[in-house]
């Protein structure tokens, strides 16, 4: 049950006409009603509704619901929408769930007002796995990934771990130069993994040399990853081994190799 707090709350006051629909009755001795009044009708009548809370709601139906009414007010008032959407983001009374869900709403309408909520988000790294915010920053692109890494940057490990994940699902060069950066300093084995898929990714010929660099990981999985991608890319000549799993000296010589093939000119497909 909702309660008296919550129901005064003007951000919880909402969406109740634009979600139902504000028709304009046309017809024998009618006038379509005035837009200046109907827009003052539509903020008037937004009262006592739950429908910016339960976009939080772990029930999927009442979620779905509410999804939808939102996305009907959009298509009716986006610019009203929106702002109420954007100043749900600033109350304390809205869930970070909720928050989430409204910045992808937001992302979706390219409104880049939820850019700086979510890198937030990001940062304080809460969720190991957020798939509402990479949802909502994937929507931004390449105008995410200023914020994004930053927080690779600067951030916990759990945050880290989610930028490096976000940047390498977008891609391009200016978040492969941000993993490739992140690479070099990362103490995190997951973050380092990541980095290095990005690296595979990154058709740049100097990003085989840095793949070459990374057969010296103190992580098995992340020379396994290194070794593959460099395979992938460069095709080695059949001479040229590496075994991710063998005794350091072993690797330490075979890495040598490898980079002295490299080195040499190898020629990335």
């Amino acid at each position: 049950m909702m309660s008296i707090h919550t129901a005064s709350t003007p951000l919880f006051r909402i969406l109740w006409t634009l979600v139902l629909g504000t028709s304009l009755i046309v017809g024998s001795g009618c006038q379509p009603i005035d837009k200046k009044r109907e827009r003052a009708e539509v903020l008037k009548d937004i009262r006592d509704t739950t429908v910016i809370p339960d976009l939080g709601s772990h029930d999927t139906s009442i979620q779905k619901k509410s999804v939808d009414r939102i996305l009907q007010s959009l298509e009716k008032a986006p610019e009203i929408t929106r702002n109420l959407l954007v100043a749900a983001l600033d109350d304390s009374m809205v869930s970070a769930r909720t928050k989430r869900v409204i910045c992808t709403l937001l992302a979706d309408q390219a409104d880049l007002r939820a850019l700086a909520p979510l890198i937030r988000m990001l940062a304080e790294g809460a969720l190991a796995e957020d798939d509402l915010l990479e949802t909502a920053l994937l929507e931004f692109g390449d105008r995410a990934v200023p914020g994004v890494a930053t927080v690779l940057a600067e951030g916990g490990p759990i945050a880290r771990r989610n930028a490096a994940g976000i940047l390498l699902a977008i891609s391009g060069p200016r978040a492969h130069d941000a993993l490739r950066s992140r690479m070099l300093t990362e103490k995190d084995p997951e973050v380092r993994f990541l980095c290095v898929c990005g690296l595979v990714e990154d058709r740049r010929s100097t990003s085989l040399a840095l793949l070459g660099d990374a057969l010296d990981d103190k992580d098995e999985e992340v020379r396994r990853a290194a070794w593959g991608g460099l395979s992938h890319r460069a095709r080695p000549p059949g001479g040229i081994l590496f075994n991710p799993a063998a005794l350091p000296e072993v690797r330490v010589r075979q890495a040598q190799q490898v980079r002295n093939w490299l080195g040499g000119g190898a020629v990335p497909l």
